[in-house]
């Protein structure tokens, strides 16, 4: 159960394996039926343990709620471009919440937590990329207020998957 009392923080070291776990838990459950079934039960916390090992953390925020870590999202700020669109200038890269947490506006608050981060740095525009069939993620990109503009597809394993990209105007 959720207090009111979530914190929401910059991530450290002891949070790797809660972020891996849950970034398992959040694949094998968001992108089943999307994704091929095969790849999602394959996925392993060990393996995944050594990449997000080797991620900055001070490109990721956790929710702790009650000293267990609940969510976490990993953003890109740009210091050149990076994308067609020259404005882009930062990135929430993954956004996840356990699953049996969601629909209690722990991503919500995640999400306004970063953007809100990079409205303080002056960034005007944020991408997010999104499978386009992961119609419920969808749906909370843009009541967050993201357009939704066509993506490239995304190889994972050896299948390709449509995405569709989320811009957010940071300057309203």
């Amino acid at each position: 159960m959720m207090n009111s009392n979530i914190i929401i923080r910059q991530a450290q070291s002891k949070d790797i394996e809660s972020i891996v776990r849950i970034k398992v838990a959040g694949w094998q459950n968001a992108y089943k039926g999307i994704i091929d079934d095969e790849y999602l039960m394959s996925m392993s916390v060990s393996e995944l343990f050594n990449a997000i090992k080797s991620y900055s953390l001070d490109t990721i925020f956790v929710v702790e709620n009650e000293g267990e870590i609940i969510a976490f999202c990993r953003f890109y700020d740009y210091d050149k471009p990076v994308y067609e669109d020259e404005e882009i200038d930062c990135e929430i890269r993954e956004i996840y919440v356990k699953p049996d947490m969601k629909r209690m506006c722990i991503g919500s608050n995640l999400f306004a937590h970063t953007t809100n981060y990079f409205q303080q740095k002056d960034k005007k525009k944020l991408y997010l990329g999104c499978f386009k069939d992961n119609h419920t993620a969808r749906k909370f990109y843009e009541k967050m207020g993201g357009v939704a503009q066509v993506g490239k597809d995304l190889e994972i394993g050896e299948k390709h998957y449509p995405t569709v990209s989320y811009i957010y105007d940071l300057s309203k």
